[in-house]
């Protein structure tokens, strides 16, 4: 059965070289081969990637092979650079969603797309909000779980998601600069244990921080099936509820799970069934952070073992994102 993948990650074949410009670690591509290269940040090593991010007929060939009806192509978590001049990142954020806008035009039929915006210049990202949904044409934006280490519900923020409303965007929500990262550097517990972590804590801080009663339309997606948000929401709800100087939301806990979407990507049959048995298979669509080593391959395959009504499944593999993405079947 046909599926959407809605976390999938690109970048185009070439960044600008901002270091030349401004002070930072920029990040840069720097080829290695005909089809290899390596993302460094201020000249150090981070991540070896291959074409699969920025050529679009390697995708479509694996979408193919893996009955991947569309994917949506959204940037690398490590070229939000929250933590660098705006000015420079306004322009690293253009050419992104510049390359995505024209690999989503060159296929329409094939391909989504999410921008990225500066969140450390929230006038800057509120306009850039507009240029991404309004000028390029794409549904919506991927943001990181904090913005250089500040909270998602920071004051600061607000004409960023007052933006977000305004144009309908969807929020694409991927953990980045994950809590207790030097903790975390070995046995690559920063993807396996930090990155759940951190989805959880800004979803809960999108709740109690009163983002979402305030801002009642936004659409926002949580990476990673919710990461550890939905296992911890009882404890989350008990020491809200107990806890001296922890203000409540005005409704209860758990009845902001439906105010998030999910990916499926939780690796489980046993826990995709818990994940639509908690969110609603309305609520939750295939991911697999294609093309990465730890990508689900092929895509979808946790939730064609799930067992699911035939309803759902058809749900979760494709008709929820695409009533999300605003698509026709």
């Amino acid at each position: 059965m046909d599926r959407i993948d809605i976390h999938t990650h690109g970048l185009p074949p070439r960044l600008p070289r901002l270091a030349q410009r401004y002070a930072g670690a920029w990040p840069e591509l720097v080829s290695t081969g005909p089809c290899t290269a390596d993302i460094t940040l201020g000249g150090n090593f981070f991540r070896a990637v291959d074409d699969r991010c920025w050529n679009p007929e390697r995708r479509l060939a694996d979408m193919a092979a893996e009955g991947v009806a569309r994917q949506v192509i959204s940037p690398i978590p490590v070229t939000f650079s929250y933590g660098l001049d705006a000015t420079g990142v306004v322009e690293l954020a253009r050419v992104q969603n510049e390359w995505i806008a024209e690999v989503v035009g060159n296929h329409p039929d094939r391909f989504s797309g999410l921008g990225t915006v500066p969140l450390q210049a929230p006038e800057m990202a509120a306009t850039m909000v507009g240029e991404v949904v309004r000028d390029l044409g794409l549904p919506g934006i991927e943001i990181g779980s904090n913005v250089a280490g500040a909270p998602l519900d920071a004051a600061e923020l607000a004409p960023f998601f007052h933006a977000v409303e305004e144009h309908d965007a969807v929020v694409f929500l991927h953990p980045w600069q994950v809590l207790g990262a030097e903790r975390l550097r070995a046995h690559g517990l920063s993807y396996s244990v930090g990155n759940p972590a951190e989805t959880a804590v800004a979803a809960t801080t999108l709740i109690l921080g009163g983002v979402l009663d305030r801002h009642p339309r936004l659409r926002v997606v949580l990476a990673h099936g919710g990461g550890a948000f939905l296992a911890m929401l009882p404890r989350i709800t008990t020491c809200t509820s107990m806890l001296p100087g922890v203000a409540e939301p005005e409704q209860p806990i758990a009845s902001y799970v439906r105010r998030f979407w999910y990916d499926s990507l939780v690796y489980d049959p046993g826990s995709v069934r818990r994940l639509v048995e908690i969110g609603g298979a309305d609520r939750v669509m295939v991911g697999t952070d294609y093309p990465f080593p730890i990508a689900e391959r092929p895509a979808g395959a946790a939730v064609e073992a799930a067992g699911l009504p035939g309803a759902d499944t058809v749900a979760v593999l494709h008709g929820t994102a695409l009533d999300l993405l605003g698509l026709d079947s």
